[in-house]
């Protein structure tokens, strides 16, 4: 007959079986804080994720606030599974083809496949946004784990995912124990009922010896129940250990026992006593927790960009696998803190948003360099986002890396070519200006002080400074252009003259024509002003003298009239005379001779009238063809409108129109030669080389020499020794 326990043995070993269940509670609560964790971690990316089918509808079983964010739509529009593809992809001929080459790469289970970069999401009346995605499947499921990020902002949600409803319960929460006492042949004592709730047999059953422990254990674990329990006898006699058994209903139930052997003074057994714990619900929890464990790992790793999670006191705890791939040179991470392993630093950085994050509890962001070596490489945008404990407090901090290089370097070249740009606009010689649809400016070439006297920034603060310099006589003139230039879309020229800062009168010649975007809006007007007082004036000059010339001609032709009819008066009397006035044939013959004389004068000041007129209109054809055919030559080769080419046209008629009266009397040999010809021989005469001529030009050197060659051959002095400044100039 056995020994019965004391009362206090009992009592001691129900306080050891207590402290026993509260460590396995501990345990259970530790597995619940990883999943909360994990959770955490997965509320707080700044990507969406989604669990769903694809088969071609898209039913979702799991989705994140950001995903539908990234796709432009709501949760509640893609609870339908048809809707997916009608909500996300607006344009119906797009949308079918999305939806074809989404459904082909994941029939082909290739994850390479699964990859889809910069798809555009287009709604009416906005912007088009871009998106990365990627779908991983999970294993014996028809389901997909998808992942998808905003490729077009830089800037990352700083809202906080919502808690999305618990999905497990808690476990196990005060665990009941079986108190029991068993023997060699497997027959055990209960010393309650609790195990009938374990295994719906009777209690009675058991302590009668009718049935037996080992009748209810599962076959494939009872050799191993029996080999742990041989090596707890040839050690300390206790023992641990987790098993199946089978209840009366023929479920399939966990149970952790829990043992201590008691043996004789021989060393035999005598009995074991101890505690049954039913661990069913927490086996199911921890085998759950694994297998979600397992599922938001693929997540983790699916994502593109770095993350990593770092305790409070800068730990690295966790990376995914686009970490391991940037910092392979780094690796092992774990034991390393965040600044050993990514910086190759002994003491935290001086801008740490990982820090700010802890101490602010907030998010936190920073451009911080990518090292590799010792050496930056490129640049990364990290966010750092706090963990919160229960109460709030942070405790950990999950940081989000992107590699931002190129777009640093895009940036960059941006910054660059702007001032490139901005290099040519500020050093233009004309005053050149940018007007908003507003009619504010929004740049001004610093070239305007010195054509009005005014800085770039009066007009930029004073957007009708133009219209208080003009000339009151041009005031209306200049009004009525700015209305039409703003109501009409083509280029519209104009000339007025305004009074400078010093009280200086200057003629202003002003273009400008539409400016538009890429997109095809209107983006204001290009304006251009450039200083043509000494043309005006020389205009001036060139009519005054043409006229001054008119009246002395006009003058010398009424005096030439009025003496040639007095001399014919005066022929006739002397002819009527002549019988009477023969005594004075002598004195008559004089005045026959003085009457010659002024005829002789008479031809010369109408061949001098005639030569001055063609010296006129030799210069006028010649300025015409030297100082403005060439500028219209070089209008023709710029990028114009059809109706910028007619203007220069009709242009370029007119002038011909208005000299070809003045070309066929002209013997130079000076016609002969084009407006870029002219141009060349005006350098030449200026004793100009052909190098500088071509500095001057913007033309090859070689271009200039051509020019020279047939200057020489239509001058007729073509392999001749003559040096060309000299003949021009005896011909200028």
């Amino acid at each position: 007959m056995s020994k019965k326990a004391t009362y206090e043995e009992l009592e001691q070993r129900i306080k050891e079986l207590e402290a026993k269940a509260a460590a396995s509670k501990l345990a259970t609560e530790a597995l619940k804080h990883r999943e909360v964790f994990i959770k955490s971690v997965m509320d707080n990316l700044p990507i969406g994720i989604a669990v769903n089918s694809v088969d071609p509808a898209v039913k979702f079983e799991y989705m994140n606030d950001n995903f539908p964010n990234y796709y432009r739509t709501t949760k509640e529009a893609l609870a339908d599974p048809d809707a997916f593809w009608d909500f996300v992809y607006e344009e119906p001929e797009f949308r079918e083809e999305i939806k074809k080459r989404v459904l082909d790469d994941c029939a082909s289970g290739d994850p390479e496949r699964m990859y889809w970069i910069d798809v555009p999401i287009t709604r009416k009346g906005s912007e088009t946004s871009f998106i990365t995605a990627k779908n991983i499947p999970i294993p014996d499921k028809q389901l997909m784990i998808s992942a998808v990020w905003d490729v077009t902002d830089r800037k990352q949600a700083e809202e906080r995912l919502r808690e999305s409803e618990e999905k497990y319960r808690l476990l196990m929460n005060n665990l009941p124990g079986v108190l029991y006492k068993g023997y060699k042949d497997w027959s055990v004592e209960f010393f309650d009922r609790k195990i009938e709730l374990l295994t719906g047999y009777d209690v009675n059953k058991f302590n009668a010896r009718k049935m037996k422990w080992s009748d209810i254990i599962v076959e494939k674990d009872f050799e191993a129940v029996r080999e742990h329990f041989i090596k707890a006898l040839k050690t300390d006699k206790s023992y641990l250990r987790e098993y199946r058994i089978k209840s009366k209903t023929g479920d399939i139930r966990w149970i952790q026992a829990r043992g201590q052997i008691v043996c004789d003074n021989k060393g035999d057994m005598e009995y074991v006593t101890g505690v049954f714990f039913d661990i069913t619900r927490h086996k199911k929890a921890v085998d759950k927790l694994k297998k979600s464990e397992r599922f938001l790992q693929n997540i983790f790793d699916a994502i593109q960009d770095g993350i990593s999670v770092l305790d409070k006191d800068l730990n690295i705890i966790r990376i995914n696998n686009t970490m391991v791939k940037w910092y392979a040179h780094a690796m092992p991470f774990k034991g390393k803190k965040c600044y050993e392993f990514y910086h190759g630093r002994t003491e935290p950085c001086e801008i740490c948003p990982s820090i700010r994050a802890l101490e602010k509890g907030s998010l936190q962001m920073d451009i911080v360099p990518l090292v590799e070596s010792g050496q930056s490489v490129g640049w990364l945008e990290l966010y750092s986002f706090p963990i919160l404990d229960a109460e709030g407090n942070p405790s950990g901090i999950v940081e989000y890396v992107r590699n931002i290089t190129e777009r640093m370097e895009a940036e960059q070249a941006l910054r660059e070519s702007e001032q490139r740009f901005r290099t040519v606009a500020d050093f233009t010689y004309d005053w050149e200006s940018w007007i908003a649809p507003d009619g504010t400016y929004k740049y001004v070439s610093p070239s305007c002080r010195r054509i009005s006297g005014y800085g770039a920034n009066e007009f930029l603060t004073d957007a009708r400074l133009l219209e208080k310099m003009v000339h009151p006589d041009d005031h209306k003139l200049l009004v009525r252009h700015l209305k039409d230039e703003i109501e009409s879309m083509d280029t519209q020229t104009i000339e007025f003259r305004i009074k400078t800062r010093n009280g200086d009168k200057r003629w202003i010649a002003h273009i400008c024509q539409p400016v538009y975007g890429d997109d095809g809006s209107f983006l204001g007007r290009r304006a251009s002003n450039r200083d043509i007082t000494e043309k005006k004036q020389g205009e001036t000059a060139l009519r005054k003298a043409h006229d001054e010339l008119e009246k002395r001609v006009e003058e010398r032709t009424a005096e030439l009239i009025k003496t040639n009819k007095e001399l014919r008066k005066e022929i006739s009397n002397r002819k009527k005379a002549e019988k009477a006035l023969k005594q004075k044939g002598r004195e008559l013959e004089a005045k026959t001779i003085g009457l010659e004389e002024a005829n002789t004068a008479l031809k010369v000041l109408l061949k001098q009238r005639e030569d001055d007129k063609i010296e006129l209109e030799e210069k006028v054809l010649l300025n015409v063809r030297e100082l403005v055919f060439p500028y219209l030559e070089k209008l023709k080769m710029k990028k114009l409108g059809e109706k910028q080419r007619a203007y220069i046209g009709i242009i370029e008629s007119n002038l011909n129109d208005i000299v070809s009266p003045f070309v066929h009397g002209l013997s130079s040999k000076l016609i002969k030669l084009s407006p870029t010809e002219l141009q060349v021989t005006n350098l030449i005469k200026q004793g100009n080389t052909t190098k500088e001529i071509a500095e001057i030009m913007n033309l090859a050197s070689s271009t200039i020499d051509f020019h020279r060659n047939n200057i020489r051959k239509k001058m007729g002095i073509k392999n001749k020794r003559i040096n060309l400044n000299t003949y021009l100039s005896s011909h200028s």
